[in-house]
């Protein structure tokens, strides 16, 4: 029986035309503003734990078909040297770029080339989802308008409809807004109260005598928070003038992944993770570890680093990801966006996964998450 295995793979071996795959992984770091409290640091190298972790499992079994990926990391502050590093790797003739950018760097890329496949695995901005319909550009983690319809889908299920929102004053925290005020037209719930923590003071020892006299105001079910940058929220919980849930970016989370996350062979990944990395797997190690098996699915079916080839195969009813997350992944034909579940957490459990029984759609019910066909403001 293994000598026929073996002549099997052999068989295989020899049949199939050597091929190098290559991927460029493009990373930009940013200052981040002074936090306001001691933090828990996002790691460094998040995002590209993940896929190496993705790239180094891919090539055990890419051997056997005469293939082999190879990943070209640049990662910098600054944008002109990783636009180079672009230019450079599609001049070779290579069609594979994953992206951990921010948005300006985001569009100057999209913008610049049409012959590669950019996958960008990190940035949330519902923008690229509604306003961006390159065909090329393709998106593994969820957007703004995703997560938090994921969220208030399942206060509206509790029917927990009225809500404090506590916003910050950066952008990113606007942005979470948009995508709260969006889901709340879009399922009937209500703000009732909106309330700006423009405070630049150490909150940490100041909390319990601030936050309940911040907090007063019109009766309401949940505190919803956007705080991108976790200035306030976490000193919320207990604090609260009328004793409420914490939700949004503090208290319970949607994420795309998360430690809690254990079902569907999940806990089998974290163990690969944390024996490679020596730390927990976050979400952008897993939405980019995604953004690599999605290229290795694609080569495998078509043997090919062809553009074209790729992408008709990737928007085709013929590819589906099992990404542990109990449901088969595709990406939506109109925006480039993955179609996957929004679990929602806190720190030590999952509470739920969106979208919520009774949210329906004519298409899939994971089609109730983020930015619907009729909402986009381009056409492929």
């Amino acid at each position: 029986m293994k000598k026929i295995l073996l002549f099997v793979l052999l068989s295989i071996y020899s049949y199939c035309a050597s091929l190098d795959i290559n991927i460029l992984y493009l990373e930009q770091k940013i200052k981040k503003p002074p936090a306001l409290s001691n933090v828990i640091e996002e790691p460094t190298d998040s995002g590209l734990k993940g896929l190496e972790l993705a790239i180094i499992g891919s090539n055990k079994t890419a051997k056997f078909f005469n293939r082999k990926y190879h990943v070209q990391k640049a990662i910098s502050f600054d944008k002109n040297e990783l636009i180079q590093t672009f230019e450079k790797f599609v001049k070779e003739g290579n069609s594979f770029v994953i992206l951990n950018v921010e948005d300006e760097l985001l569009q100057k890329l999209s913008d610049l080339n049409r012959n590669v496949i950019l996958i960008n695995s990190t940035n949330t901005s519902t923008y690229f989802r509604q306003n961006v319909c390159n065909n090329n550009l393709l998106h593994t983690t969820a957007s703004d308008a995703m997560l938090y319809d994921g969220l208030i889908q399942f206060f509206i299920k509790r029917n927990w409809k009225e809500w404090l929102l506590i916003k910050g004053t950066n952008k990113e925290d606007e942005r979470i807004v948009t995508a709260i005020k969006r889901a709340a037209k879009r399922f009937g719930g209500k703000i009732v109260e909106e309330k700006t923590w423009d405070f630049n003071t150490d909150i940490r020892r100041k909390a319990q005598s601030e936050m309940p006299s911040f907090t007063q105001g019109k009766d309401h079910d949940v505190v919803l928070v956007a705080d991108y940058f976790d200035d306030f929220g976490e000193f919320l919980y207990f604090n609260t003038w009328r004793p409420r849930p914490i939700a949004g970016t503090s208290g319970l989370t949607p994420t795309p992944w998360h430690k809690v996350i254990e079902a569907w062979g999940a806990a089998q990944l974290h163990s690969r993770f944390e024996k490679y990395a020596s730390r927990w797997m976050n979400e952008k190690d897993y939405t980019t570890w995604v953004a690599a098996q999605i290229v290795v699915t694609a080569v495998s079916k078509t043997n090919s680093i062809d553009v074209k080839s790729n992408l008709d195969f990737l928007y085709s009813d013929k590819f589906d990801l099992g990404a542990y997350m109990g449901r088969k992944l595709t990406f939506r034909p109109y925006n480039g966006q993955l179609r996957f579940p929004i679990p929602l957490i806190h720190p030590k459990a999952l509470v739920s996964t969106s979208p919520q029984l009774g949210f329906l759609h004519p298409v899939t019910d994971l089609d109730t998450l983020g930015i619907a066909k009729y909402e986009m403001k381009c056409k492929k």
